[in-house]
């Protein structure tokens, strides 16, 4: 029962995460395209305001996308150099000081955002150029914080470990997990010939 507990939770991090993907990937897509009418109005001589305006959208939802992001596996969050040099008993202060701040910082994203999105929904705010509602601009903020708590809670509960290793260590082990694959799957062509080869 507790395996499916963690199945399930695990399920929902994997789908935090390919949402998060989706929704940076297509933002940078855009932000692409974006910039490349931009540049062409320049050239041909053409006025298309709402480029710019829209250019900032993006790029605030794909940057707040980002900082959600980072926290996913703990991959560009902290400093391990300083924690590797301290006491054992220490280095569980850190770990445990990393959560409550990453949590606390996360609330106040989440808190603040979703106030500041639902003031510019109440005044009824609107771009100059798209004269889209600014909410939406703004909701990015909150949406980037959940994300990021997401990531953390992922880390906290499904890859503790991740926090006691560094980069290059995280590194070392890619690196020799690929060289096992290697080496069992060139074991396995291997045996495949002898056995072509016994046949015969």
């Amino acid at each position: 029962m507790e395996k499916k507990k963690n199945n399930s939770g695990q399920i929902f991090f994997k789908v935090a995460e390919k949402m998060e993907l989706a929704m940076g990937g297509l933002c940078l897509a855009t932000l692409f395209v974006v910039v490349l009418i931009g540049i062409a109005s320049r050239l041909s001589g053409i006025n298309a305001a709402w480029y710019e305006e829209t250019t900032r959208v993006f790029f605030l939802w794909m940057m707040w996308i980002g900082v959600g992001a980072g926290f996913n596996h703990s991959e560009s969050s902290r400093v391990t150099v300083l924690v590797k040099a301290l006491p054992d008993g220490l280095k569980k202060v850190c770990y445990l000081l990393y959560y409550v701040f990453c949590f606390i910082l996360f609330g106040i994203i989440i808190w603040f955002g979703f106030r500041a999105a639902l003031q510019q929904a109440r005044m009824g705010e609107t771009g100059s150029a798209l004269r889209i509602p600014m909410w939406i601009v703004g909701i990015a903020v909150p949406v980037g914080g959940i994300f990021g708590m997401i990531g953390t809670l992922n880390t906290l509960l499904f890859e503790n470990w991740r926090l006691k290793t560094t980069a290059e260590e995280l590194e070392l082990e890619e690196i020799a997990a690929q060289t096992k694959a290697e080496i069992a799957r060139q074991e396995a062509e291997a045996k495949a010939a002898d056995t072509d080869a016994e046949g015969r």
